[in-house]
């Protein structure tokens, strides 16, 4: 018998009477739980919910099977849609990254104090989903720094980057031979990016309109891509877009 501590990110049908749990576990990191006859249960299993898991170790496809389980914290109710959202953009991040279980705590703490900051959130919730990502990147040894020019290696204000995720200033994008392959930041999105490791002291006066997010959105996937040498697409990123 195995004792978890855990958060559910997300909740799949199998059968007419089981669920697939995935969860991000305290000092397991993702794992995979089948419950089985759960349907049939009147209590639901609830994401964003943090349980204390009885499991019996895997034997088939990697799955621990759900014994009983007790409710800890509740991470499920959030203030407005959009900030539900940013609550599912920063569980689709946990689920897709790999996470050694060495690291799980860390992962984990991260992940339950973003959930519980965002909840009363009426809007702007992005901000700190960006943030969010700005230390999940450093955790994972892809650290991008904002502040720093990367062409002339100088701190100055972020003003156009490229799909490889590179940042450069506005004095080297007039002197780059191919200048079209850099994308021009808007003044908010540059705003955004300078002050990023400490927006939760700005959020009121942070204005985004659609454009100001797919670019910073492009430019941390961007990134990712051309660090990690994989995609990452988050279906929910776009989603939680969708509101501004």
């Amino acid at each position: 018998m195995i004792k978890a501590i855990g958060i559910v990110l997300s909740i799949f049908p199998y059968s007419e009477t089981s669920l697939i749990l995935k969860v991000l576990a305290w000092d397991k990191a993702q794992i995979s739980i089948i419950a089985k006859g759960w349907r049939k249960k009147p209590e639901p299993i609830l994401r964003f919910v943090e349980y204390e898991f009885t499991l019996y170790a895997p034997k088939e496809d990697g799955l621990y099977l759900l014994k009983e389980l007790n409710q800890s914290r509740d991470f499920s109710s959030y203030a407005s849609t959009s900030t539900w959202a940013a609550a599912e953009a920063g569980a689709e991040l946990c689920a897709r990254i790999i996470i050694p279980a060495h690291e799980a705590k860390q992962y984990y703490t991260l992940l339950t104090q973003y959930l519980g900051y965002i909840a009363p959130m009426q809007e702007n919730a992005i901000l700190i989903f960006w943030r969010l990502m700005l230390r999940i990147f450093t955790m994972l040894g892809i650290g991008i720094r904002l502040q720093r020019c990367d062409s002339c290696l100088l701190s100055k204000e972020p003003f156009a980057y490229n799909l490889a995720g590179e940042i450069i200033c506005q004095d080297c994008l007039q002197k780059l031979p191919l200048p079209d392959r850099y994308t021009q930041l808007s003044p908010m999105a540059g705003k955004v990016l300078l002050l990023l490791p400490e927006i939760a002291n700005h959020l009121q006066d942070i204005h985004l309109t659609n454009s100001d997010i797919s670019q910073i959105n492009q430019l941390f996937l961007s990134y990712f891509s051309a660090h990690q040498k994989q995609t990452l697409k988050l279906k929910s990123l776009s989603v939680l877009s969708q509101f501004y």
